[in-house]
């Protein structure tokens, strides 16, 4: 099962979701009722699970466009009609259970799920699959364990019944914890996706052959010499303290890249040598500053966010910089930002600026 919420984690709905089809996943998930009717209007038929908790007022479009909602209660379901509660085909509705094992954010509780089930019975409401999701980081197995093992006990009384169970997302594919159940469910890990950021987890993430598929390049739009104590950007934050070159670049925080990134925090790094620059001066909202070693080439490219592990420029390096989520780095990106897809090693998708939605 591909979850592919949040634009698959950045890197585009559509695209990716074609290349997971044709790979073979079965399912797919997402966070919204709009993200999966969204894919419906595009020709996706797979079964499609929605994760967040079901409101009553989502009810006609999860209908509307055959979706499975993810419940922690019935009160949408007991608040409308049963005879209602029926797909256009008129085919029962089917759910999906979330189990709290040990997150506490949404999910029935453990010892609660028998009477919720029994609640679905008396509605005949068909139930798809039942899952939790684990809280704890790729290096702390024993504390996802003890979740697995709740979720196992709560969900034995009914394996027999025609559902499915996961509970392997990232984290516990890398761990192993779960994987033997009915689906994994990844979801940054389908491009390449550390869940976290810390040095150990990110490297034994790596050491299992991943690498991110995300990057943002970027070229120069103007450079200059300035000369001793000129400032820069918004504020006055940096000031020159010898002739320098500076190059502007045509991103800033209105694409995504965070205003906690200027001086000094946030760097580029040339793909032709490898070296790295630091940002200096204010990150504005369309431009970044970059202090480069001599004028650049008319050629040069530079990378902003890098495919790989980098600790300065890769989506893990800068969440750990930022203290922020690993995802954050790639989804914050804007419609502003063409996406070019590529694989094999040939361009095989061009979406142009403002051309890309999901």
């Amino acid at each position: 099962m591909g979850v592919v919420k949040g634009g698959a984690y950045g890197s585009g709905l559509l695209p990716v979701v074609d290349v997971l089809l044709e790979e073979g996943v079965k399912e797919l998930s997402v966070a919204t009722v709009a993200e999966a009717a969204y894919l419906r209007d595009n020709g996706v038929s797979v079964p499609i699970t929605v994760l967040g908790n079901l409101m009553e007022c989502e009810l006609e479009d999860i209908k509307n466009h055959n979706l499975i909602p993810s419940l922690s209660w019935t009160k949408p379901l007991t608040a409308v009609s049963k005879d209602s509660l029926v797909y256009p085909d008129g085919s029962r509705l089917r759910v999906a259970i979330n189990i709290d094992t040990g997150m506490s954010r949404y999910g029935v509780q453990p010892q609660d799920l028998p009477d919720l089930i029994n609640t679905l019975d008396q509605l005949d409401v068909h139930i798809a699959s039942l899952y939790t999701h684990f809280q704890a980081a790729i290096t702390e197995t024993e504390k996802n364990q003890k979740q697995l093992d709740i979720f196992l006990q709560a969900t034995e009384p009914f394996k027999s019944r025609p559902l499915t169970r996961h509970v392997a997302a990232t984290t516990g594919c890398v761990q192993g914890l779960g994987t033997d159940l009915d689906f994994i469910r990844p979801g940054g890990a389908i491009t390449g996706l550390c869940s976290g950021s810390d040095v150990k987890g990110s490297t034994k993430f790596a050491e299992c052959g991943f690498r991110p598929a995300f990057s943002v390049v970027a070229r120069p739009t103007f450079y200059k010499l300035l000369p001793a104590g000129r400032y820069i950007g918004y504020d006055a934050t940096y000031e020159t303290s010898e002739p320098e070159w500076i190059a502007n670049f045509t991103t800033g925080w209105s694409d995504g890249i965070s205003r906690r990134l200027s001086n000094f925090v946030g760097h580029v790094r040339s793909i032709k040598t490898g070296e790295v620059f630091p940002i200096v001066g204010r990150v504005s909202m369309d431009s970044i500053t970059v202090r480069l070693s001599g004028p650049p080439d008319p050629d040069d490219a530079f990378l902003v966010i890098s495919d790989d592990f980098h600790n300065d420029t890769s989506a893990v390096g800068l969440a750990r910089k930022l203290d922020a989520a690993v995802y954050e780095m790639p989804g914050n990106w804007s419609t502003r930002l063409a996406r070019v897809y590529s694989r094999g090693g040939q361009v095989k998708l061009v979406c142009p600026s403002l051309g890309y939605t999901c």
